[in-house]
């Protein structure tokens, strides 16, 4: 019988993810790669753009005239733990979706964030979200799959805040820290704190100026970033930060691990007096442990720093480290000068970095504003870009879609699963009654475990000689397989 290959991706359990992203692309291109024209796709549909042919497009939203449907925010992870759900935003709502193929799951009206960016995903568990709720204060742990929400603690009694000052977070807000344990928020204009939940504990910032805006605490929990200026633990400023004024940042990590603030930024004007240290670009990268800073995009390179920069530092599953993603308007707006209307990567070590220009998102603001910057996104792995679009052309104006750039597509197929030995594949009959595995190592001693979205195991057994597992009988859906070879765990997705 003919055979459908299924969505087929890798997870390398409580290792994360390992790939260089950059497959597929130069690196430093300094070479101008002009926006060619390319028609606008259809729901669900991809093209290629022709002037980064190893990246694919797919639309993935479809936004009535006049309105938007797109990221929450840069600063904000789009996709859950594992990428088998992400969040968008539009009518009003946050909207779930499928991670994978992108299809429309539910509105999220049984949640009301105190900002629409203010939804945190959990790191860990792809069924949980974080969030603290507009009408009652309560930090809640939310189970995407039952709908289920667990109070943590009220923010408002543990704090002390008054009744007639609103709580919220900062200004540009980030997640929370990377193990999920620190939330922090502001009490009006007059304090600001973060708690921890592990140990249930509450800690006020020692900040004269709150400036209407938290500090964010880094992946690692133990900084903090407020105004261009780094806490600790006990909410006390440790040191300033070697920048004029941290434009649209994004906290992540260097490759190194260590805690960073990535940012734009600007020359002074008038440009006498320069106090940043030199570090000035589209995308410039600090270590929030030693303080020290360097330009990822040096303007003598990449010229002078692009309006309409927005930066995603989120690539959390990738080991490799240090993956950050960049889209930028520009000033012409015509995608023909270097990083104008372009998405790109870079890999950011603890002094130097590679970049790596992977699309254009055509899009501007000319006719629905600040929904119109495309807020490029990165995934966990970093395989993966979302970003807002009105694909200014014909069509300009009409609506802002999503969309993802999907990275190295012709580096790696996609009806392959790179192992950290070999290929896999996983495939169905034109049925959907049969389950095949192929692989190197994978025979009938290979031990295989079915679960559902909520962790159940459905099936489990050892493989038969032709490695096939009968399907007829579960439900249509997302699952996850487990396949024990030589030793090791590693885990796909499939959908029925």
């Amino acid at each position: 019988m003919k055979k459908i290959t299924l969505i087929i991706y890798i997870i390398i359990l409580q290792q994360g993810f390992s790939q260089d992203l950059g497959q597929g692309y130069i690196a430093n291109d300094l070479v101008q790669h002009p926006m060619q024209p390319l028609a606008k796709p259809g729901y669900l549909a991809s093209v290629t753009d022709p002037s980064f042919p190893n990246t694919q497009i797919k639309r993935i939203a479809n936004a009535p005239a006049g309105s938007f449907i797109a990221p929450m925010y840069s600063t904000i992870q789009a996709w859950n733990a594992d990428e088998s759900l992400m969040i968008v935003y539009g009518g009003g709502v946050h909207k779930l979706l499928n991670g994978q193929d992108y299809t429309f799951v539910r509105d999220m009206t049984d949640i009301n964030p105190d900002d629409i960016e203010a939804v945190f995903w959990s790191f860990t568990d792809p069924d949980v979200l974080f969030y603290m709720d507009n009408n009652n204060d309560n930090l809640y742990r939310y189970n995407v799959q039952t709908q289920v929400k667990t109070i943590i603690v009220n923010i408002r009694t543990v704090s002390g805040c008054p009744s007639s000052s609103g709580l919220t977070g900062g200004s540009d807000i980030q997640m929370m820290s990377w193990d999920n344990d620190v939330f922090s928020f502001r009490c009006g204009n007059d304090s600001a704190y973060y708690y921890r939940i592990s140990t249930s504990t509450l800690t006020q910032f020692n900040i004269a100026d709150i400036a209407y805006n938290a500090p964010m605490p880094f992946p690692s929990g133990n900084l903090f970033h407020h105004e261009e200026k780094i806490y600790d633990v006990n909410g006390n400023f440790v040191r300033d930060l070697k920048i004029r004024k941290t434009e649209h940042s994004c906290l992540g990590k260097l490759s190194n691990g260590d805690d960073a603030l990535f940012a734009i930024a600007f020359p002074p004007d008038p440009p006498e007096g320069d106090n940043t240290g030199g570090c000035l670009g589209t995308l410039i990268a600090h270590n929030a442990t030693t303080g020290d800073c360097f330009s990822v995009t040096l303007e003598s390179d990449y010229g002078y720093p692009k309006s309409g920069t927005h930066i995603s530092a989120l690539a959390h599953k990738n080991t490799e480290g240090g993956w950050v993603a960049v889209s930028s308007l520009g000033f012409q707006q015509d995608g023909v000068q270097i990083l104008d209307q372009e998405l790109f990567i870079a890999k950011v070590n603890e002094l130097d970095a590679d970049v790596y220009r992977v699309a254009h998102h055509r899009s501007d603001e000319d006719n629905i504003d600040y929904w119109g910057e495309p807020h490029v996104t990165i995934s966990p792995t970093g395989t993966r870009l979302l970003f807002g679009s009105d694909w200014s052309g014909v069509e300009d104006g009409i609506s802002i879609d999503s969309y993802v750039a999907e990275l190295n597509v012709n580096t790696l197929s996609n009806t392959e699963v790179l192992s950290a030995t070999s290929i896999i594949k996983v495939f169905t009959d034109a049925n959907h009654e049969t389950l095949t595995i192929s692989g190197d190592f994978v025979n009938n001693k290979t031990d295989y475990k079915i679960y559902n979205i909520t962790g159940q195991i459905i099936s489990q057994s050892k493989l038969n000689d032709s490695r096939s597992i009968d399907i007829s009988t579960i439900s249509n859906g997302l699952y996850f397989i487990n396949l024990s070879i030589e030793g090791r765990i590693e885990t796909l997705k499939f959908i029925k």
